[in-house]
């Protein structure tokens, strides 16, 4: 493993993370992950074959659905052919359950045999459940084993891990750390003090949290005594949203806390890790292989995409494994951008950076713009700024109209500095082609940064 030569690994945690295994096998599975874009087809396409019947046989939703879609014998619908199916969108799969609880006409498997139920956080309303056969656990332990992995998280590591471990479906990371066999340190979300106190008495050499959390500590950290890069931690990974990968975020981070940051990626309905970031710092590499099939298509026509470098769309996942409450070309919702499909660690799976979900995505005069792009763009102003900020809508439409407004958040002293706001939305207008009002708004006032960070929020 080769440091990237963008980041000063001399007498550094950041390089201590590199150097420290850089002779060790950093693949978890390796016959898997480095296999050929042919082998991982084939053997896909085998378990695709099984998956069918699996679904003929214990899904009534997907019977009806297939049925109302014209397709008349699914089980001989080949993986190459998986475009012609339906989509699968989560209100779907919520209306399932609503009609037919506990677990909907989508379980797979009858109810005695489900034994682990995880919640979403019912954002949009009533919680939907996640249920997992013991199969279906190993499944997610295993892909999970794969990510963490290769973020660099190996047996001999100490972890503090922020993710909240139930009802969500992040808690399953603590049965990935068991399998891997590292030091885990659970600490609830947003429980900044013990999480301080963790690192400060060299309790973990690793931090799991979202990006919005490492950023406060290394905005609070900035400039304390004794300087925080003396600190044990050597690598922190970032999940849950959108973030550790903007260069803006992830150099605040490193700079100050002297660690390496990595991401990983997951969603609910499929597996909570399916996606993890190798030292290269290239993107995050899909992890599910033989488990999931993923694809790519254009967010607003839904038409299939390649996956190719520099391709933009839509993930879209299909169990190939799963028993209970299997989805097939299930809309995730996140547009990622595609770095590359092979990397020098070895691994032979795609890599990509989650830009946003769909619905933060919005146009400005026929540009599709991230909120992700305009956080990368106000993290240049940090000291000045903390580093989060949020667009505002005024309605659900998609196309907005200029001046789009922002709110950024600033520490006290910096809430009422018309230059700044000036500076920030000329730097936004430069970058990415559009004009924003910026409002700065005082770090008390912004909200929690315990957890995550809305991207966008709507207002009257």
């Amino acid at each position: 493993m080769t440091s990237k030569p963008d980041i000063d690994t001399t007498g550094s945690s950041a390089g201590r993370l590199k150097s420290d295994t850089c002779d060790q096998d950093w693949i978890w599975e390796r016959d898997v992950e480095t296999a050929s874009p042919a082998d991982q087809v084939a053997a896909a396409s085998i378990a695709w074959d099984t998956q069918m019947q699996h679904l003929a046989g214990g899904s009534p939703f997907y019977a009806r659905k297939f049925r109302q879609a014209g397709v008349g014998d699914p089980t001989r619908v080949r993986l190459a052919d998986i475009t012609s199916l339906p989509f699968t969108t989560k209100d779907e799969l919520k209306k399932s359950v609503d009609e037919q609880p506990p677990f909907g006409s989508n379980a797979g498997v009858p109810e005695e045999r489900v034994k682990r139920v995880y919640q979403t956080s019912g954002t949009t309303g009533t919680p939907t459940v996640i249920p997992l056969t013991r199969i279906d656990m190993d499944t997610w332990t295993t892909i999970g084993s794969r990510t963490y992995y290769a973020t660099g998280i190996h047996d001999h590591h100490s972890v503090l891990t922020t993710f909240g471990a139930g009802p969500f479906v992040a808690g399953h990371t603590h049965f990935v750390l068991t399998r891997i066999g590292s030091r885990a340190v659970p600490v609830a979300p947003g429980d900044t003090g013990r999480v301080l106190t963790g690192l400060k008495t060299g309790l973990a050499d690793t931090l799991l949290s979202t990006p919005s959390f490492a950023q406060y500590l290394a905005n609070k950290l900035e400039g304390s005594t004794p300087d925080p890069r003396s600190l044990r931690l050597m690598h922190v990974v970032t999940g849950g949203e959108p973030g550790g990968g903007i260069p803006a975020i992830r150099d605040h981070i490193e700079r100050v806390l002297g660690a390496t940051v990595t991401e990983v990626m997951g969603i609910g309905d499929v597996a909570p890790s399916l996606f993890g970031e190798c030292p290269q710092q290239n993107g995050m590499h899909f992890c599910g292989s033989g488990h999931v099939w993923p694809e790519l298509v254009d967010p607003e026509t839904q038409a299939p995409m390649a996956i190719e470098t520099g391709a933009v769309g839509e993930l879209v996942y299909t169990h190939l494994t799963r028993e209970a409450m299997p989805v097939v070309r299930f809309l995730s919702g996140d547009i990622v951008r595609i770095e590359g499909t092979s990397c020098e660690c070895g691994r032979t799976t795609f890599r990509m950076r989650c830009l946003a979900r769909r619905d933060d995505m919005f146009i400005v005069r026929g540009v599709n713009v991230y909120p992700s792009a305009i956080l990368a763009v106000v993290g240049d102003f940090r000291p000045r700024v903390t580093g989060r900020a949020r667009v505002v809508r005024r309605d659900s439409a998609v196309s907005v109209q200029p001046p789009v407004p922002v709110e950024v958040e600033v520490p006290e002293a910096g809430q009422a500095d018309p230059q700044l706001a000036a500076a920030i939305e000329e730097a936004v207008h430069t970058r990415l082609t559009f004009r924003c009002k910026i409002e700065l708004i005082p770090e008390e006032s912004f909200g929690a940064s315990g957890y995550k960070t809305n991207l966008t929020v709507r207002r009257q």
